[in-house]
Protein backbone atom coordinates (compact mmCIF):
# COMPACT_ATOMS: atom_id res chain seq x y z
CA UNK A 1 0.00 0.00 0.00
CA UNK A 2 2.92 2.33 0.62
CA UNK A 3 3.73 2.33 -3.11
CA UNK A 4 0.13 3.33 -3.92
CA UNK A 5 0.25 6.20 -1.43
CA UNK A 6 3.61 7.41 -2.76
CA UNK A 7 2.27 7.30 -6.34
CA UNK A 8 -0.85 9.33 -5.49
CA UNK A 9 1.19 11.86 -3.52
CA UNK A 10 3.82 12.12 -6.28
CA UNK A 11 1.15 12.83 -8.91
CA UNK A 12 -1.25 14.90 -6.80
CA UNK A 13 1.18 17.23 -4.99
CA UNK A 14 2.80 18.71 -8.14
CA UNK A 15 -0.65 19.22 -9.66
CA UNK A 16 -1.79 20.94 -6.50
CA UNK A 17 1.27 23.19 -6.51
CA UNK A 18 0.67 23.98 -10.17
CA UNK A 19 -2.90 25.05 -9.41
CA UNK A 20 -1.73 27.10 -6.43
CA UNK A 21 0.91 29.02 -8.35
CA UNK A 22 -0.27 28.92 -11.98
CA UNK A 23 -4.02 29.10 -11.40
CA UNK A 24 -6.88 26.79 -12.29
CA UNK A 25 -6.85 25.87 -15.99
CA UNK A 26 -10.65 25.74 -15.96
CA UNK A 27 -10.84 29.42 -15.06
CA UNK A 28 -9.09 30.19 -18.35
CA UNK A 29 -11.44 28.02 -20.35
CA UNK A 30 -9.23 24.92 -20.76
CA UNK A 31 -11.72 22.55 -19.14
CA UNK A 32 -9.21 20.37 -17.34
CA UNK A 33 -10.50 16.95 -18.43
CA UNK A 34 -9.42 15.10 -21.54
CA UNK A 35 -12.94 13.79 -22.17
CA UNK A 36 -15.33 16.69 -21.68
CA UNK A 37 -18.35 14.38 -22.02
CA UNK A 38 -17.03 11.64 -19.74
CA UNK A 39 -18.18 10.76 -16.24
CA UNK A 40 -15.44 12.88 -14.65
CA UNK A 41 -16.35 16.04 -16.59
CA UNK A 42 -18.22 17.42 -13.56
CA UNK A 43 -15.20 17.05 -11.25
CA UNK A 44 -12.66 19.87 -11.61
CA UNK A 45 -9.07 18.76 -12.13
CA UNK A 46 -8.03 20.82 -9.08
CA UNK A 47 -10.38 18.72 -6.92
CA UNK A 48 -8.87 15.52 -8.30
CA UNK A 49 -5.44 16.88 -7.37
CA UNK A 50 -6.70 17.54 -3.81
CA UNK A 51 -8.10 13.99 -3.54
CA UNK A 52 -4.87 12.43 -4.80
CA UNK A 53 -2.62 14.55 -2.59
CA UNK A 54 -4.58 14.08 0.62
CA UNK A 55 -5.13 10.37 -0.05
CA UNK A 56 -1.41 9.82 -0.59
CA UNK A 57 -0.28 12.00 2.30
CA UNK A 58 -2.75 10.51 4.79
CA UNK A 59 -1.91 6.98 3.70
CA UNK A 60 1.82 7.59 4.11
CA UNK A 61 1.34 9.19 7.53
CA UNK A 62 -0.82 6.30 8.78
CA UNK A 63 1.80 3.83 7.48
CA UNK A 64 4.56 5.71 9.29
CA UNK A 65 2.46 5.82 12.46
CA UNK A 66 2.06 2.03 12.34
CA UNK A 67 -1.74 2.02 11.95
CA UNK A 68 -3.55 -0.94 10.51
CA UNK A 69 -3.71 -1.24 6.73
CA UNK A 70 -7.51 -1.08 6.54
CA UNK A 71 -7.79 1.82 8.99
CA UNK A 72 -5.08 3.76 7.11
CA UNK A 73 -6.71 3.12 3.73
CA UNK A 74 -10.20 4.14 4.92
CA UNK A 75 -8.87 7.28 6.62
CA UNK A 76 -6.91 8.19 3.47
CA UNK A 77 -10.00 7.74 1.28
CA UNK A 78 -12.20 9.77 3.63
CA UNK A 79 -9.72 12.65 3.99
CA UNK A 80 -9.00 12.66 0.25
CA UNK A 81 -12.70 12.85 -0.67
CA UNK A 82 -13.39 15.50 1.99
CA UNK A 83 -10.46 17.64 0.74
CA UNK A 84 -11.62 17.35 -2.87
CA UNK A 85 -15.20 18.13 -1.90
CA UNK A 86 -14.18 21.19 0.10
CA UNK A 87 -12.10 22.43 -2.85
CA UNK A 88 -15.05 22.00 -5.24
CA UNK A 89 -17.47 23.67 -2.84
CA UNK A 90 -15.16 26.60 -2.13
CA UNK A 91 -14.47 27.36 -5.79
CA UNK A 92 -18.12 26.89 -6.77
CA UNK A 93 -19.09 29.44 -4.11
CA UNK A 94 -16.39 31.84 -5.35
CA UNK A 95 -17.59 31.52 -8.97
CA UNK A 96 -21.20 32.18 -7.94
CA UNK A 97 -20.33 35.19 -5.82
CA UNK A 98 -17.63 36.85 -7.89
CA UNK A 99 -18.17 39.98 -9.89
CA UNK A 100 -16.06 41.58 -12.53
CA UNK A 101 -15.17 45.23 -12.43
CA UNK A 102 -13.85 45.14 -15.97
CA UNK A 103 -15.43 47.97 -17.92
CA UNK A 104 -15.09 48.37 -21.66
CA UNK A 105 -13.96 51.74 -23.04
CA UNK A 106 -17.24 52.36 -24.87
CA UNK A 107 -19.15 51.92 -21.58
CA UNK A 108 -17.38 54.99 -20.20
CA UNK A 109 -18.67 57.27 -22.95
CA UNK A 110 -21.22 59.68 -21.51
CA UNK A 111 -20.09 59.16 -17.90
CA UNK A 112 -19.81 62.26 -15.77
CA UNK A 113 -16.58 62.83 -13.86
CA UNK A 114 -14.76 65.50 -11.88
CA UNK A 115 -11.36 66.89 -12.77
CA UNK A 116 -8.68 65.94 -10.22
CA UNK A 117 -5.70 67.44 -12.09
CA UNK A 118 -6.16 70.23 -14.65
CA UNK A 119 -6.84 69.09 -18.21
CA UNK A 120 -5.55 71.12 -21.15
CA UNK A 121 -4.37 70.70 -24.73
CA UNK A 122 -0.77 71.06 -23.51
CA UNK A 123 -0.98 68.68 -20.51
CA UNK A 124 -2.98 65.59 -19.75
CA UNK A 125 -4.78 65.66 -16.44
CA UNK A 126 -6.73 63.28 -14.24
CA UNK A 127 -10.43 62.74 -13.74
CA UNK A 128 -12.26 60.83 -11.02
CA UNK A 129 -15.36 58.86 -11.95
CA UNK A 130 -17.42 56.01 -10.63
CA UNK A 131 -16.84 52.72 -12.45
CA UNK A 132 -18.69 49.58 -11.38
CA UNK A 133 -19.47 51.10 -7.99
CA UNK A 134 -15.89 52.18 -7.25
CA UNK A 135 -14.21 55.56 -7.58
CA UNK A 136 -11.47 55.38 -10.20
CA UNK A 137 -8.95 57.81 -11.64
CA UNK A 138 -8.18 58.07 -15.33
CA UNK A 139 -5.76 60.05 -17.40
CA UNK A 140 -7.71 62.68 -19.30
CA UNK A 141 -7.25 65.02 -22.25
CA UNK A 142 -9.69 67.59 -23.60
CA UNK A 143 -11.89 66.50 -26.51
CA UNK A 144 -11.47 70.04 -27.88
CA UNK A 145 -8.86 72.73 -27.17
CA UNK A 146 -10.40 73.75 -23.85
CA UNK A 147 -8.70 73.97 -20.46
CA UNK A 148 -10.62 72.48 -17.55
CA UNK A 149 -9.70 73.30 -13.95
CA UNK A 150 -9.73 71.10 -10.83
CA UNK A 151 -13.18 70.26 -9.47
CA UNK A 152 -15.09 71.04 -12.65
CA UNK A 153 -17.52 68.45 -13.97
CA UNK A 154 -16.80 66.85 -17.34
CA UNK A 155 -18.40 64.27 -19.60
CA UNK A 156 -16.36 61.47 -21.17
CA UNK A 157 -16.66 61.81 -24.95
CA UNK A 158 -14.49 58.83 -25.88
CA UNK A 159 -11.68 56.65 -24.54
CA UNK A 160 -8.62 55.82 -26.63
CA UNK A 161 -5.54 54.01 -25.41
CA UNK A 162 -6.53 54.38 -21.76
CA UNK A 163 -6.99 58.16 -22.06
CA UNK A 164 -10.44 59.65 -21.50
CA UNK A 165 -11.19 62.53 -23.85
CA UNK A 166 -13.51 64.84 -21.95
CA UNK A 167 -15.60 67.94 -22.54
CA UNK A 168 -16.64 70.49 -19.93
CA UNK A 169 -20.10 69.93 -18.56
CA UNK A 170 -22.23 73.04 -18.25
CA UNK A 171 -23.17 73.63 -14.61
CA UNK A 172 -26.83 73.95 -15.63
CA UNK A 173 -26.71 70.49 -17.22
CA UNK A 174 -24.88 68.74 -14.39
CA UNK A 175 -26.79 65.81 -12.99
CA UNK A 176 -27.59 65.43 -9.31
CA UNK A 177 -24.87 63.53 -7.40
CA UNK A 178 -27.44 60.89 -6.41
CA UNK A 179 -28.13 59.73 -9.95
CA UNK A 180 -26.68 56.51 -11.38
CA UNK A 181 -23.64 57.33 -13.42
Amino acid sequence: MTGLYVFFLAVGAPLLLWFAFAGDAEADGFGGDADADGPLSVIPLSSIAFVMTFFGLTGLLTDLAGSGVIFGFLLAVILGVVAGGLNSAAFAWLRRNSTSSEVMDHELEGKIARVALPVSAEHRGKIVLEIAGAREQMTAAPADASTIDIGNPVVVVRVEGGVAYVAPLDVDLELDDHTDR
